[in-house]
């Protein structure tokens, strides 16, 4: 019963830092049941958690898009390939857009 009732307060008292987590979180693993609604419920009425929320997905979105070579070189401070600038602009249009 202590179980409900820990599921049950995380969704009534779920706070920024802890969206921001469980956001990040969904990107590596299903939430349960009780996660998900917190998260929906609290980024219904949160505008920055909102923006964090789609900004973390542009950025998966963006790295997932990019080559193995593209990271490599990146973490060498290369300059990104042209190609993949185009995808990026393409991405900041389409996924951004409110």
């Amino acid at each position: 019963m202590k179980s409900f009732f820990n599921k049950l307060q995380l969704i009534l008292t779920i706070q920024c830092a802890r969206a921001a987590e469980l956001t990040s979180e969904s990107l590596e693993r299903p939430l349960e049941l009780h996660e998900r609604a917190a998260l929906r419920g609290h980024i219904l009425g949160c505008w920055s958690c909102r923006q964090f929320e789609k900004q973390i997905q542009f950025l998966h979105t963006a790295f997932a898009q990019m080559k193995r070579d593209e990271i490599a070189s990146l973490a060498q401070g290369e300059q990104l390939d042209e190609a993949f600038k185009q995808r990026l602009k393409q991405l900041t249009r389409d996924d951004l857009s409110d």
